[in-house]
């Protein structure tokens, strides 16, 4: 694609499922490569309408936002068809104790003073007593306290662009909108049940895949959007990464409750054997169980399994969306890992000649990436408070993997956040989980002493005086909801 016309580069794409994770892909690689690429998105007859995700409902990052906008769908618009709400965050329920949540907001704690981040110098107030609680530097957090919404600001000075949103949507209309990109872009959209694949002589990539009825679809590549059962990389060798020893959840059953739209951000709450989620939309409120069976949790609902393929690019075949890597949804991972496997393929895209390097670097980038959102799901259960369960008795004691047990070791000693390659949580959201479940570290830094008591604790009254002050002037979220439904049907 990128040579001068080299006749080994890929031309044609055969993407076999349709779902979030099929059309998704279809839509960013038409948008990517326009009329120069063939793409063929092959749905089952009895999956069509399938969304590809382990609900109905789905809350999103923030990421998805530029995701969809990059593919030329309005936010106004995708909203109005997909009864979304906006989404601030998480609010944890019962983790660490019964009767006491936090939340995991898309925002900054405060600001970095003296060049030292905000945390040490609330973690030196609390030493002497003189705190407040830690949320209230966070503006995304104060506003869903008080279930008020308003985007974020352009200006860098204003504190109101500290923070961002992600949404809570329908994944069927979410998946036509993208359907329809696609089409519109000259995606062909086949209705095919894959049966049988062909190898081409090296043994190692795929000629074609071939449907129940006889039809053979032949491709440059392939993609696996089959979902949890990877029909198509597990033909090709693509062995599974089991996540269950930490994270032993492995059904979710959802169902939908009526009422007023809620505050903008989803719940997470801990109970015996699982935890519910929950998420407000206009119509009223997405709930799932998500239960772990073999620790007495409800046995109704979708069967899943945490963890990820050990390869998701093997040969001229790439999984991507839960072929590729299955978690359930405690930090609403779903949708953005479908939208960084396809930027990922998009910038690692073959320009000709031998794949395995671009196979072998999207491999380290997907598994890296897989392995630290297993962790900070792993880190919830790890500190979990809730004694005298099963579940949650055998999480806590179950040793989370190095890299995680390193990660806990730096911020209960001293505060210090480590990230590695492919997070996709960035420090405050680590420090907001942490402090959440109540891995309060042991000591600040010492450059936090650089100010006074009395100047620290001046300049965080005036933030947490600012903050208070850009929430209330926020709307009520439904009222952001209805404001933006107006905007929108009068343009």
């Amino acid at each position: 694609m990128s040579g001068p016309g080299d006749p080994s580069a890929p031309r044609s794409v055969v993407i076999v499922g349709g779902g979030s994770a099929g059309w998704m892909t279809a839509a960013a690689l038409s948008r990517a490569f326009g009329q120069r690429l063939s793409i063929r998105v092959l749905e089952d007859a009895k999956e069509v309408g399938d969304t590809g995700v382990l609900a109905p409902f789905e809350a999103t990052l923030p990421s998805l936002n530029s995701f969809n906008t990059s593919l030329g769908l309005d936010e106004d618009r995708l909203m109005a068809g997909t009864n979304a709400t906006f989404r601030l965050g998480t609010n944890f329920r019962d983790w660490t104790r019964r009767d006491h949540d936090y939340i995991h907001p898309f925002s900054e704690f405060g600001g970095v003073m003296e060049g030292t981040g905000f945390h040490h110098y609330w973690l030196r107030l609390k030493a002497a007593g003189k705190v407040t609680p830690f949320e209230d530097f966070s503006l995304a957090a104060v506003a869903a306290r008080k279930g008020r919404f308003s985007r974020p600001s352009d200006d860098p000075r204003s504190v109101a662009s500290t923070m961002s949103y992600g949404l809570h949507l329908e994944v069927a209309p979410y998946v036509a909108a993208l359907k329809s990109a696609a089409l519109a872009r000259g995606v062909e959209g086949i209705v095919a049940t894959v049966v049988d694949v062909e190898r081409r002589s090296d043994g190692e990539s795929l000629a074609a895949v071939v449907s129940d009825d006889g039809r053979r679809f032949d491709g440059d590549l392939f993609i696996d959007a089959t979902g949890q059962a990877g029909a198509i990389i597990s033909l090709m060798g693509g062995e599974r990464v089991d996540y269950s020893r930490w994270l032993p959840c492995d059904r979710i059953a959802a169902s939908m409750t009526t009422g007023p739209v809620g505050a903008p951000v989803s719940e997470a709450r801990a109970v015996r054997g699982g935890w519910l989620w929950k998420a407000p939309l206009r119509s009223g409120t997405r709930s799932a169980r998500i239960s772990a069976t073999g620790f007495g949790g409800d046995k109704a609902g979708l069967a899943f399994s945490n963890g990820r393929r050990s390869r998701s690019w093997i040969g001229n075949c790439i999984a991507i969306g839960l072929s590729a890597t299955t978690l359930e949804p405690l930090e609403a991972s779903g949708l953005h890992l479908v939208q960084s496997g396809v930027s990922k393929l998009i910038g690692l895209f073959p320009a000709g000649g031998s794949m395995a390097a671009s196979a072998a670097e999207y491999n380290r980038l997907m598994a890296a990436e897989a392995d630290r959102l297993r962790d900070l799901l792993i880190l919830h259960y790890r500190a979990n408070g809730r004694t005298g369960e099963p579940l949650w008795d055998a999480v806590r004691n179950t040793a989370p993997p190095d890299e995680l047990a390193h990660k806990i070791r730096m911020f209960a000693s001293r505060g210090r956040v480590v990230l590695y390659d492919e997070e996709t949580f960035e420090e405050p959201s680590w420090i907001a989980v942490f402090m959440g479940q109540n891995i309060v570290p042991q000591r600040y830094h010492p450059s936090a002493d650089q100010l006074t008591l009395d100047q620290v604790r001046e300049r965080l009254d005036r933030m947490r005086t600012v903050i208070a002050k850009a929430a209330d002037a926020m709307p009520a979220h439904a009222e952001a909801l209805a404001a933006q439904t107006k905007a929108f049907k009068k343009s």
